[in-house]
């Protein structure tokens, strides 16, 4: 998983999915990403005043050269969609409120373990939202207005927004126990961001445009044992001046649980 406003493959519940990262060669980060885990422990469940929505990344090397295999970058998002109108024409339409933030380690070049922040982040705005009675298809807009903190302050974002859609498609194809599901994010920030393949860092004070977006498939093998709860699959991470200067593109392998079936 990334760093996204939802990651759109659960309906109301609770699960777990663990993935492990192939790396992106010959990309912006070339090969940056391999040797790598992550955990997601995601949920949303709605209510009659709207709905919420969580998930907590954690990254793990397991890189040879650090057998220690510690995390080494933890991720968390919250939104909550207002809704009080449920019963009108327009209860599709919700006012959106949303935290973004994290913390991370890395290794500096004399081999020193250094942290840094993941800026705080608050997002409000709108969430347009078209899904089933069980929430297992779902098609989500939102526009939101995005303040980072830090960033904000020094560099004055001349697009501070967010463009968001979410979707989860149950028995894709009409395949039984096939699901597929993802988000896009877009959104405008002045930042710099590593060149790997030129050894450069972007200028800080030109805007720029950042994409993300990680579509998934996952296939419920536990039904055919009496366990629902047990689904494998693959997500592939497509990017644009997220964790390295231009495109890249990283394919993972996972497992989920879903402590809801």
């Amino acid at each position: 998983m990334g760093l996204c406003a939802w990651a759109g493959c659960v309906w109301a519940g609770t699960n777990l999915q663990v993935f492990y990262d192939f790396g992106s060669l010959n990309t912006a980060c070339d090969n940056q990403r391999s040797n790598r885990v992550t955990t997601t422990l995601e949920l949303f469940y709605p209510d009659n005043w709207g709905s919420t929505f969580a998930f907590v990344d954690i990254d793990y090397n397991i890189h040879p050269s650090d057998p220690r295999n510690t995390p080494f970058l933890a991720y968390t998002e919250i939104a909550r969609c207002l809704n009080f109108w449920q019963q009108t024409p327009v209860r599709d339409l919700s006012v959106q409120v949303e935290y973004n933030g994290g913390l991370g380690l890395y290794k500096d070049l004399v081999g020193d373990i250094r942290g840094y922040g993941i800026e705080h982040a608050a997002l409000v705005g709108f969430n347009y939202c078209l899904h089933t009675a069980d929430y297992k298809n779902i098609f989500n807009l939102e526009l939101l207005y995005k303040y980072i903190v830090d960033d904000y302050n020094k560099h004055k974002n001349l697009a501070p927004l967010q463009f968001t859609f979410v979707w989860g498609c149950e028995d894709f194809c009409t395949a039984p126990g096939l699901r597929f599901c993802g988000f896009l994010d877009i959104w405008g920030q002045k930042l710099c961001v590593p060149d790997y393949k030129n050894g450069t860092i972007t200028d800080s004070n030109q805007q720029s445009f950042v994409l993300l977006t990680e579509p998934q498939i996952w296939y419920n093998v536990g039904r055919w044992f009496n366990c629902p709860n047990l689904h494998v699959g693959t997500e592939i991470e497509f990017s644009y001046n997220f964790t390295g200067a231009g495109f890249m593109c990283n394919p993972c392998l996972g497992i989920k649980w879903s402590f809801d079936n």
